[in-house]
């Protein structure tokens, strides 16, 4: 009977090498390396009851050169609960690696990551799109902020209807130029004037504008009761420009978002030139 049992453990000993190496030369192939055989992380065998002394030699000899089977024979005689908790271990690592190469691709949860960002900054093309949205207004002067005004040269022939609508500043985007060349004293001392002599082309530099009139107008609505009125030939190019430099100087407007607070009161159309320069500010404001 013992030499019955001893053969039987034997054969199933030899029988389960071969298993294990089987699988184990599959991986190696796949892999391109010598990993950790996978027979190990999948439920082995069933073994009727005999000494697993055996079993545990041939399996550290046949797998030797893999650092995961530690220790002597002796410490894994009579119970094969060290495999069991060998399988395990493993399964739970491969299970870690997987939760952290899924945790690379996943959107960070840090709170302040996750909420929503502000728009890019727009193309040339892009922001030309959104500028053609909308009908054209018609009309010589449109509130396009709390108690700024959007207009052309003809709402300044008359000083009458300037004091009829309240307007205490005036900031001249083509001052000097052959449509708006009326001098400072033209609007008297109950109006303050600011002129800046920018050409409507698109090789003309408005920036180094850009912060002076953001200031003239900031200062101007800063008063109570005060009324500020930009405006060029049209009201369309250059006087556009400085009013949404100002709302993105000032109220922190991205340029798509000040863009269409302004749209929303009258059509635009700044030129390609100054299209580029208020992108550069965009940029510049979201770095500070």
């Amino acid at each position: 009977m013992e030499r019955k049992q001893a053969r039987s453990c034997y054969w199933e000993t030899g029988f389960l090498k071969n298993i294990l190496a089987q699988r184990r030369s599959a991986e190696e192939r796949r892999c391109g390396t010598r990993l950790f055989p996978t027979a190990l992380l999948s439920p082995l065998p069933s073994l009727p009851s005999c000494p697993p002394a055996p079993l545990l030699t041939g399996l550290q000899s046949t797998h030797k050169d893999c650092r995961r089977v530690s220790g002597p024979p002796s410490e894994h005689t009579g119970s094969l609960g060290p495999f069991l908790r060998l399988q395990r271990t493993e399964s739970e690592r491969l299970a870690a690696a997987l939760t952290m190469a899924d945790e690379d691709t996943l959107p960070s949860a840090d709170p302040e990551c996750s909420g929503p960002g502000l728009p890019e900054t727009p193309t040339v093309k892009e922001l030309e799109e959104l500028l053609n949205t909308g009908r054209p207004s018609w009309n010589h002067v449109d509130e396009v902020w709390p108690n700024l005004f959007l207009g052309d040269h003809i709402a300044l022939h008359s000083r009458f209807g300037l004091w009829k609508m309240g307007i205490s500043h005036v900031l001249n985007a083509a001052h000097g130029t052959l449509f708006c060349h009326e001098p400072h004293d033209f609007y008297g001392t109950t109006i303050e004037y600011y002129g800046v002599p920018a050409h409507d082309l698109p090789d003309f530099d408005m920036s180094p504008y850009f912060y002076p009139a953001a200031d003239f107008i900031h200062k101007a609505l800063s008063i109570p009761g005060a009324k500020v009125l930009v405006h060029c030939a049209v009201g369309i190019s250059r006087s556009s420009s400085l009013v949404l430099a100002y709302l993105m100087i000032y109220h922190h407007l991205p340029l798509t978002e000040a863009t269409e607070a302004v749209k929303k009161h009258r059509w635009i159309f700044p030129n390609r030139g100054f299209q580029e320069q208020l992108r550069i500010l965009d940029i510049q404001l979201r770095q500070r």
